[in-house]
C-alpha cells in the first residue's frame, strides 16, 4: 500500500510517453545532521537554500522549465509514543487533508489537484501527498508563472521530512517521473529495530519460578513470635 502512489505514478507517466529522456550519472547527497540520502541526476545543481528548514534545494539542467526539488525538516515528535507497526496509520491520521490545506498555503494561489493517502518517502517513510498548483512570482511587477508540483510529508523517528518537487504546469508532464523517482531514492537510516523486543529475549514466554515453600507446622525462622512482639515472652 504505502509504495502505491511511487509506482502507480511512475507507471503511469511512463507509459504516456512523458518520461524524461535525459541521461546522466547519479549524484547521491547526504545530510550530515539527519543521517538521509537523496540520489539525483548530476546535470541538476545544488542551489541556496530558500527556507530555514531547507535541507537541500537542487534544480534541473532546462532553466526555462523552472524544474525545482527540495527537502525540508522539521522537528516533530508527536508519534514517538507509536510502535513502528502502527506509524503508517499514525502518520495517515496526523497527516490529513487539513493538514496539506495549512501545509500548501506557503505557495501562491495553490490549488490540491489530488491527494495521495497512504503513500511512502523512500522506503522506510510513512508519508501522504498531494499534487498542487500554484503561482510564482517573477519580479517586482507582480508578474507570475503557473506552477504545478508534487508534495510528499513523512514523519519518522521525530522529524518532519517534506519534499516538493515542481515546474511549470505547462511542462509538468515531461519532469513528472524524474520528480517522483527522485523522492523514491530518499533513504532514509534505520532507526527502528525490525523486532518489537529489540535483541532482548520475551521474559514473559519463561516459566514460572516457584519458590519452595516451608511444610505445614515449621515455622518460618525470619519471623519473631507474636509474643514477642507484646512483651508476653519474658
Amino acid at each position: 500500500m504505502r509504495q502505491f502512489f511511487s509506482v502507480a505514478i511512475l507507471g503511469a507517466f511512463l507509459l504516456a510517453g512523458f518520461a524524461h529522456q535525459a541521461k546522466a550519472d547519479t549524484f547521491v547527497w547526504q545530510d550530515p545532521v539527519h543521517d538521509y540520502t537523496v540520489s539525483f541526476p548530476d546535470t541538476w545543481k545544488i542551489q541556496t537554500d530558500d527556507d530555514v528548514y531547507t535541507r537541500l534545494r537542487i534544480a534541473g539542467p532546462l532553466g526555462e522549465d523552472m524544474p525545482v526539488c527540495r527537502m525540508q525538516v522539521h522537528h516533530d515528535g508527536r508519534l514517538n509514543i507509536y510502535p513502528k507497526r502502527l506509524l503508517d496509520t499514525a502518520v495517515v491520521e496526523t497527516l490529513d487533508r487539513n493538514f496539506w490545506d495549512k501545509e500548501v498555503s506557503q505557495f501562491d494561489d495553490a490549488q490540491i489537484l489530488d491527494f495521495y493517502s497512504p503513500a511512502s518517502l523512500g522506503g522506510k517513510g510513512d508519508a501522504t501527498g498531494v499534487q498542487i498548483t500554484y503561482n510564482k512570482e517573477m519580479n517586482d511587477d507582480g508578474d507570475t508563472v503557473p506552477m504545478r508540483g508534487v508534495m510528499l510529508a513523512s514523519i519518522y523517528d521525530g522529524d518532519r521530512y517534506e519534499m516538493t518537487c515542481s515546474s511549470k504546469a505547462e511542462v509538468y508532464p515531461r519532469w513528472a517521473s524524474l520528480f517522483v523517482s527522485i523522492m523514491d531514492s530518499v533513504e532514509l537510516k534505520s532507526k527502528y529495530h525490525p523486532f518489537p523486543t529489540g535483541y532482548y529475549r520475551n521474559f514473559l514466554m519463561d516459566p514460572k519460578l516457584v519458590l519452595p515453600s516451608l511444610k505445614p507446622g515449621q515455622r518460618n525462622p525470619y519471623l519473631r513470635p507474636l509474643a514477642m512482639d507484646y512483651g508476653l515472652n519474658k
